[in-house]
């Protein structure tokens, strides 16, 4: 087991230390029986998901995306018992303006893929589209951020944390390596590598804030990319939303003890759950 790296920062009452990402490159994962049936369970899920998609027409697609964008807006807004610093607190208008943006986001970043490679510049422009209210005006839309960030609760700084991404020199590092196995020729199944990517994009944390909305984009763009999708509709966040606490966990318990294969089961059920969950949506438009 690789032990998780971090960086010393300062001295006295202002140490703190920052994570550094592990390259994906670096990463053995342990193919169990059980991450074996999951991965067959999901990919059937969604060969089922595109043969129900290939019938929707572009009224009942919009509508799907902007089902999802919202429950994206949802998950980040967080849950009664969950109040860590990077959650938005919304009410019903706001949160509905959110999931516009966001929408907004996606139909930007699926038609730019015709074009563009999925890419820092797609994340990027995809965020400042999303990042289009009052509430994000300081937190550079659209930019990656060049100052630390931390997870926990409202009341810590740096170091009562409960997480610090990499700073700036370690983000861009491991953003760049995040983009070259994106693109890669991998010999490992597509959806393993969906879940390795997640775990890597949220653990980077390049933006200010919205992370979470933009790495659950990420999700769609690279399955698409991989044609394992072939229309831009998978319902992913409202299984995420109903797990909340265990999403987060899973995803913290990686860093503690460089524990991906708990992590890679836990978005393979998840990716099985919103397919079966996508196709249920659509048989009920029909």
């Amino acid at each position: 087991m690789e032990m998780m790296k971090y960086r010393r920062h300062l001295w006295g009452d202002m140490a703190f230390s920052s994570f550094i990402p592990t390259s994906l490159f670096q990463i053995q994962v342990t193919r169990t029986p059980q991450t074996d049936r999951l991965i067959t369970e999901a990919e059937t899920a969604l060969r089922q998901l595109n043969a129900d998609a290939a019938r929707l027409s572009n009224e009942q697609l919009e509508k799907l995306m902007r089902q999802e964008a919202e429950s994206s807006c949802r998950l980040a807004s967080g849950e009664p018992s969950l109040s860590f610093d990077f959650m938005i607190k919304t009410d019903d208008d706001t949160l509905m303006t959110e999931a516009e943006n966001l929408l907004q986001a996606t139909r930007y970043a699926v038609e730019a893929m015709d074009e563009l490679p999925l890419s820092a510049r797609i994340l990027k422009n995809a965020h400042y589209l999303m990042c289009q209210s009052e509430q994000y005006e300081k937190k550079y839309p659209g930019e990656f951020r060049n100052s630390p960030v931390w997870i926990g609760w409202k009341e810590n700084g740096l170091k009562e944390a409960l997480f610090v991404p990499p700073v700036y020199e370690d983000m861009t590092e491991a953003f760049s390596d995040l983009e070259r196995y994106i693109h890669s020729e991998d010999t490992e199944n597509v959806l393993v590598r969906a879940a390795l990517i997640h775990y890597q994009f949220e653990m980077i944390h390049p933006f200010i804030d919205g992370n979470g909305r933009i790495g659950r984009l990420l999700n769609l763009l690279f399955l698409k990319q991989e044609e394992v999708l072939e229309k831009p509709v998978l319902l992913l966040s409202d299984p995420l939303y109903k797990r909340a606490a265990v999403y987060y966990r899973n995803i913290q318990r990686v860093n503690e003890a460089a524990g991906y294969d708990e992590w890679i089961d836990f978005f393979l059920t998840a990716l099985k759950n919103a397919a079966q969950q996508t196709s249920l949506a659509i048989c009920k438009m029909e």
